[in-house]
C-alpha cells in the first residue's frame, strides 16, 4: 500500500502498460487520474473496462479526457487534478505510438507525427503540470521510454527517433526541474510482444513506390516478429512487470529514485549503456561545475 495518497496523472491509460499501471496504482491506494482520449466516446469501452476493474476491487479511479496532441487538453487535465485534489504529485508519460517499416518509405509528415506523439506530447503536458510542481517544490515525472534508445532495432526508424527525442527531453528537463525538488525517472522497457496494443495499432510507411524498391529486404522484414521472439530465451515477458516497477519507484524515498531503470525479460540487454552514459555525464557535469544539477533539491540541501 502507498504510505500516503499521492495524486497520479497518467497518459495512454486505456491499454497496455498504461492500463496495467493505472490499475496497479489505483489498487495500491494512489489517487489515479487515468488519461484516455475521448473516454466517453470512441474509447468508452476502454474507460469502462478500467473503471469496472478498479471498482470491482473496491477502489476508485478518475477517468480524464487527455489528448497529448492538444495544449488545451493537457492544461485542462492539469487544472482538473489541482481543482479536485490541490496538488499533482506524479505524472507518468506513457502514451506512445509504434511505427514499423522501411525508413525511406515514411513520409516527412509521418516522421513529424511520431515526434508529436512520442516526444512533443510529453513536453505539452510538462508545460501544463510543471508550474504546479515548481510551486509545490515537489513532484515526480516518470517517462515510459524504451531500451531502443540505447540499442537500435531494425525497421522502426520513426519510433526510434521519437523515443530518442523523448529520452532527451526527459533527461534535459530533469537537470533543470531537480532544483525545484522535482524527481525524474526514465523507464526503459525491453521487448514486449503480448499485453500491449503496440503492434496491433502500429503505423506503416505510406510511400508505396519507395517500398517496391525494397523487395530485396522483404524476407528480412517478414521475419521481424520471429526475430524479436528469438530474444525471449528466459520465459514470458509479463507487461505487469512495468506497472510493478513504476509502483516500486514511487515508493522510494525522495532523492533515491534512479534516473533510468530497465524492465526487460528478453535478451535485449540495453542496461550496460545506461552505466556508461551516467558515468560520462557525471564527469562532464563535474568539469562544468554543474554537479548539483544531478541531485534533486530537498529541504535538506
Amino acid at each position: 500500500m502507498a504510505s500516503n495518497q499521492k495524486t497520479v496523472l497518467i497518459t495512454g491509460a486505456g491499454s497496455g502498460m498504461g492500463l496495467h499501471t493505472a490499475q496497479t496504482l489505483a489498487l495500491s491506494g494512489f489517487k489515479v487520474y487515468a488519461g484516455i482520449r475521448d473516454p466517453n466516446g470512441r474509447n468508452s469501452h476502454k474507460s469502462t473496462r478500467l473503471r469496472e476493474y478498479v471498482e470491482g476491487h473496491g477502489k476508485t479511479i478518475e477517468i480524464i479526457d487527455l489528448d497529448i496532441h492538444q495544449d488545451a487538453s493537457c492544461q485542462a487535465a492539469a487544472n482538473k487534478v489541482i481543482e479536485k485534489d490541490g496538488s499533482i504529485d506524479v505524472v507518468i508519460h506513457n502514451a506512445a505510438h509504434l511505427f514499423v517499416g522501411f525508413s525511406e518509405g515514411y513520409t516527412p509528415e509521418q516522421l513529424q507525427s511520431s515526434l508529436n506523439t512520442n516526444a512533443v506530447g510529453a513536453h505539452r503536458l510538462n508545460r501544463a503540470v510543471l508550474p504546479y510542481m515548481r510551486k509545490q517544490k515537489n513532484g515526480i515525472l516518470i517517462y515510459v521510454g524504451s531500451g531502443i534508445t540505447n540499442l537500435m532495432a531494425p525497421f522502426t526508424a520513426p519510433y526510434v527517433i521519437g523515443k530518442a527525442a523523448f529520452d532527451a527531453l526527459a533527461e534535459s528537463t530533469a537537470y533543470e526541474v531537480s532544483q525545484f525538488g522535482i524527481e525524474t525517472s526514465i523507464m526503459m522497457p525491453g521487448v514486449f510482444m503480448e499485453g500491449t496494443s503496440h503492434f496491433e495499432t502500429a503505423e506503416f510507411p505510406k510511400d508505396e513506390e519507395v517500398l517496391k524498391q525494397y523487395n530485396r529486404l522483404k524476407k528480412d522484414y517478414d521475419n521481424y516478429e520471429s526475430g524479436l521472439r528469438n530474444l525471449f530465451r528466459f520465459g514470458d515477458a509479463p507487461i505487469q512487470g512495468v506497472a510493478d516497477k513504476i509502483e516500486e519507484l514511487l515508493l522510494l524515498p525522495k532523492g533515491q529514485k534512479p534516473l533510468r531503470v530497465t524492465v526487460d525479460y528478453s535478451d535485449y540487454l540495453a542496461e550496460p549503456g545506461n552505466a556508461v552514459r551516467e558515468t560520462l555525464t557525471e564527469r562532464v557535469f563535474r568539469i562544468m561545475n554543474y554537479s548539483h544539477l544531478l541531485k534533486v533539491k530537498t529541504d535538506e540541501n
